[in-house]
Order: C-alpha cells, then sequence, then structure tokens
C-alpha cells in the first residue's frame, strides 16, 4: 500500500457529520451504500453485517513503525459504519487476542500489507482490490448524478488501479488503462474486457474524458488537456494532485484512507474475499 504519513491523516476521524455530508453531496449516497455498490450487494445486507461484528485493530511496529493517528482512523471508520471497534495492543499481543475471541473482524497493516480477516469465517479483503472498487463505485455514483458518459480513464495499473478498471468495466463503461511504466498498461488491460492500455503519449490522440479515476502512486501525469469540462474524478491517490486544481471541484472525490478501510470491513463482515491472502493472521 502507498505510504500515507501523519498529515495525510490529520483531523481525519475527528467529524464523520463533516465527511458524511461531503460523501452525499459528492457522490450522492452514503458510505454504506457506496460499500454495497462496490461489492454488488444491498445496502440492507451490508448494513446488518456490519452492526454484527466487533472490529479491533492491531498496530504493527514493523518495518517503518505505526503512523501516528492511523490505528485510530481505522477504529472510527469502522464506528461510523456501525460496527463495535477497538484498537488492539500492538503486534504478537493483539492478534493473539483476535484470535482467541476479542473481535470479529482484524484489521492490520505492515510497510506491504492492509487486510481485513473475519477472524471465525476466514473471509479477508486486501486494500488494493477494496480501494480500486469503493473509488470505482463513488465515481459510478458521480457519473450518474451529473449524466457524465460512460467513458473513463485510469490513471496506474497497479492493484488498486487495476480493481478499478475491472469493476469499471463490469458495469458498462469503455475504460482507458493509462500508465507511465512502457508496456504494463497494455500487457494488464489485455485481461479485462472493454478495456484497452495505453501509454501517456498516446492520449493526445483520444477525445476528453468526462470520467477520470486517478490510482497513480505518482504526480507525474495529471493530464488536465485530456479532461472534458465538467469531468468527474475519483482520486484514491496519495498524495492527491487534484486538491486545488481539479476542473470541477465539487465533482472530486478524494480521502486518504476512509472509502477503502469501509469496503474491506464490509467485505469481510458479509464474507466477501478480495486480492491477496498473503500474509493473513488468522
Amino acid at each position: 500500500m502507498t505510504r500515507l504519513c501523519e498529515n495525510d491523516l490529520a483531523g481525519q476521524a475527528d467529524d464523520w457529520g463533516v465527511y458524511a455530508a461531503r460523501l452525499r453531496q459528492t457522490v450522492g449516497c452514503g458510505l454504506e451504500e457506496v460499500c454495497a455498490r462496490a461489492l454488488e450487494l444491498s445496502p440492507a445486507a451490508v448494513r446488518r453485517a456490519l452492526a454484527a461484528v466487533r472490529v479491533g485493530v492491531v498496530p504493527v511496529s514493523s518495518g517503518e513503525g505505526c503512523i501516528p493517528g492511523f490505528a485510530e482512523l481505522l477504529a472510527a471508520t469502522a464506528r461510523a459504519l456501525g460496527s463495535a471497534a477497538v484498537v488492539l495492543p500492538p503486534d504478537d499481543e493483539g492478534f493473539a487476542q483476535a484470535r482467541a475471541g476479542a473481535c470479529d473482524v482484524l484489521l492490520w497493516a505492515d510497510d506491504d500489507t492492509y487486510l481485513a480477516e473475519h477472524v471465525r469465517n476466514g473471509a479477508y479483503a486486501e486494500n488494493g482490490w477494496a480501494t480500486g472498487r469503493g473509488f470505482a463505485a463513488a465515481l459510478c455514483g458521480m457519473a450518474e448524478r451529473y449524466a457524465c458518459e460512460r467513458r473513463v480513464l485510469v490513471l496506474g495499473a497497479g492493484p488498486v488501479g487495476m480493481s478499478a478498471a475491472a469493476w469499471l468495466a463490469g458495469q458498462g463503461f469503455a475504460v482507458t488503462l493509462c500508465d507511465t511504466v512502457p508496456g504494463r498498461a497494455q500487457a494488464r488491460a489485455a485481461n479485462i474486457p472493454h478495456c484497452r492500455g495505453i501509454a501517456p503519449r498516446e492520449l493526445d490522440g483520444l477525445a476528453p474524458f468526462p470520467c477520470l479515476l486517478d490510482a497513480s502512486p505518482t504526480d507525474a501525469c495529471v493530464p488536465l488537456q485530456h479532461l472534458a469540462a465538467g469531468v468527474c474524478i475519483s482520486a484514491p491517490c496519495v498524495p492527491c494532485p487534484w486538491l486545488g486544481c481539479a476542473p470541477v471541484p465539487e465533482r472530486l472525490w478524494h480521502d486518504p484512507l476512509q472509502l477503502g478501510t469501509a469496503v474491506m470491513l464490509a467485505a469481510a463482515a458479509c464474507g466477501v474475499s478480495g486480492g491477496s491472502a498473503e500474509g493473513k493472521r488468522t
């Protein structure tokens, strides 16, 4: 996962009323509804599943260590979704408590992995898979809200971009996948119906895009000139280059952690697995 920093998370857990209002104003629905759409489940089923689980967050101190505010924001996200949540002790003690029954769904992250795991039924959801689907569902909501043509440019052919591209293609979008690494987008798009891969230089020959999903970990490609005047932008990228320069600010959705985490939690609670299970702890 992208390495967040303390400034990315500052203040994010403090006022969920503001977050919820901004999401509804931008996307047209609430967080549970976006999760349900991302997972292709009913909002009622997602709501029931989340209300029935206890979430435990285990801080992991290995590698570059714990990011201040990270565990607290994960717990706050779970509570905002209607789940009981607690931050468990760090490292092995927290994992031991989770296995002993301290929680139903376990959230943890190290330098390479971020997973939600259901302690009893074995379901798991990885952050890249969940974030891609969540931000794709948010973009779909915006496209419907503003009656945009279903043509989307996806920047970044990593785990988030690939998850988003596959979900959007499955929802009837014509997807163009673009990556700065030569040949990557073309090779990976070949596995997704209704998706073509291109290099950044090939954008010059295409019509402006009404929808953009930016899953790139770099700001080396900010294709403002290739976006339609009323473009809808869903941006899971960190850092986000669109804050302050989006053509239509009210049609931009970005948050550093909450939406991807919410989809992870909803998936694990509902018994839906997605992404790589490498590094599972339960």
